[in-house]
């Protein structure tokens, strides 16, 4: 039986995924794997990144995002991106947005969790967190954190997000495909 099915054989409705979500936080074995990824994400975030400016960054951080969301779904994924947030802010303070990463992680799950990842759903889940966190959300803390006029840092932030779109997408929908294949295997075994 694949990760990506529930008992039913259908699709999880949104309330569902978070109810078997809070659910994956009761086991050890999703601990231990949240924990795992946690800190490969903190170990990305400042090697696997170049900063372009004090508020641009490109970064592959998103991928274990998605991951989390993908495997534990979005109430743990929230949960975990929230905290990873926050240990990346204390070991580096440059900008903590841990509601941003927290709805991402969210985001990933609703799309994700317990599903097949397709070209749609990783298009849909990577351009609303492109467009509507990192743009838009992302950009509002940092007019706060920066004192920049949220139009003057929007437009930087748009180009960029924009232009890195079409890549993050292919390399989001090849890295989870790939590990749903590494995923299903392990649980044969």
């Amino acid at each position: 039986m694949s990760f990506m099915s529930n008992e039913c054989g259908g699709t999880l409705s949104i309330s569902q995924k978070f109810r078997q979500s809070a659910q994956e936080l009761k086991s050890v074995r999703t601990l231990t794997g949240v924990s795992m990824l946690l800190a490969m994400s903190i170990v990305i975030s400042f090697v696997g990144s170049v900063r372009l400016t004090e508020t641009l960054k490109i970064g592959l951080g998103y991928l274990i995002t998605a991951l989390l969301g993908m495997l534990y779904g979005p109430f743990t994924a929230a949960i975990a991106a929230g905290a990873g947030d926050i240990i990346k802010y204390l070991l580096k303070p440059d900008g903590a947005y841990f509601l941003t990463a927290m709805l991402g992680g969210m985001v990933y799950g609703c799309f994700l969790y317990r599903e097949k990842c397709t070209i749609f759903r990783a298009i849909a889940s990577k351009s609303l967190i492109s467009l509507l966190l990192n743009c838009c959300l992302n950009t509002f803390w940092i007019s706060l954190l920066y004192g920049m006029p949220f139009l003057g840092a929007l437009g930087p932030r748009v180009i960029k997000n924009v232009v890195a779109l079409p890549f993050e997408i292919i390399l989001l929908y090849i890295v989870l495909n790939g590990m749903s294949k590494v995923v299903d295997r392990a649980r044969l075994h």
